[in-house]
Order: structure tokens, then sequence, then C-alpha cells
């Protein structure tokens, strides 16, 4: 039932992905949103650890979006 309430809900509404917003270290104000997309917010703070371990971007933050479109998510 829980499954099904789920799939009318992302109809309706669309799914819920997240975007991890970056930042260029030594570019003042130049953000990106990172390459991926993601399906889950594990996925996305796994990808937020792993930029901090950069020394080119920094993380700005993690948004979060509704799509309609479904998205092929690779895994990690």
């Amino acid at each position: 039932m829980r499954r099904l309430f789920k799939e009318i809900a992302a109809f309706i509404f669309g799914r819920t992905y997240y975007a991890v917003i970056i930042g260029h270290i030594g570019s003042g104000d130049h953000y990106d949103i990172a390459s991926q997309i993601h399906a889950t917010a594990a996925s996305a703070d796994a990808h937020r650890r792993r930029i901090e371990q950069t020394r080119s971007f920094i993380y700005i933050e993690t948004v979060t979006f509704r799509s309609r479109k479904a998205y092929p998510i690779a895994p990690h």
C-alpha cells in the first residue's frame, strides 16, 4: 500500500531529487551545480563529503527539487 501511495504522489507531484551546489576555490563567487543528480539524501550527503576532501571545490548547499521526469540514477 505504501508503494502505491508513493507512486501516486510521484505521478502528481513528481519525484524528489537532490543536487549539490559547489563553489570554485579562488574564483570569487562562481558557483555551479555538481555533475550528479541524486535520488536520495544519503547519496547527496556522501557526495558532499567527497567534495569537502578536494582542494578545488567547496560545498555550498544541497538543494531538493521535484520532477515528473524519471532521471536514470547511476549507482555510486
